[in-house]
């Protein structure tokens, strides 16, 4: 069941990638990305998830460049979600090979990874709704020190949160 999350997730980040472009390469670099998924399936090697989820995210990279496109909030947290859910089932996959792994722990572990969707979406959509308030009020000279500020946090948050961990 789990490795079924991690297949059907693969195959959402394909489409996910045709969708945002036509161009062959976007394609090709999409199958990849599956190859690669479909390996860290089979066998349970998280680095092999793990290249996927880069060639994924640079496919999706790609194919923003080459339609000359902003950004779209949906698609980027889609593509976040999808991701977290392949990284997260082939890890789950690997730690309870040859576990009995019923449908209660399945369903909890779907309940957290899409209550950690729907909490990030619900916090991306209002910072940007913050943002928006917030562009139209500060003048342009005052941009570059609020990104800058931004980015300081989100790595202090990081930084936190590892130092926690370890």
């Amino acid at each position: 069941m789990i490795r079924l999350l991690a297949a059907v997730s693969a195959a959402a980040l394909l489409a996910l990638l045709r969708l945002t472009s036509r161009a062959e390469v976007v394609l090709w670099v999409g199958l990849l990305g599956l190859a690669l998924a479909a390996v860290a399936i089979a066998a349970g090697w998280r680095w092999a998830a793990t290249a996927a989820a880069v060639v994924f995210l640079v496919g999706y990279t790609v194919a923003l460049r080459l339609e000359s496109r902003a950004v779209e909030p949906g698609a980027a947290l889609g593509l976040g979600l999808a991701l977290l859910l392949l990284l997260g089932a082939v890890d789950l996959a690997r730690r309870a090979r040859g576990a009995t792994v019923h449908g209660p722990v399945v369903g909890s572990t779907l309940v957290r990874w899409i209550a950690l969707g729907a909490g990030s979406f619900l916090a991306a959509t209002l910072a940007m709704e913050l943002a928006a308030v917030v562009a139209g009020t500060l003048p342009a000279v005052a941009s570059p020190l609020l990104a800058a500020a931004g980015g300081l946090g989100s790595v202090l948050v990081l930084a936190a949160l590892l130092r926690r961990a370890g």
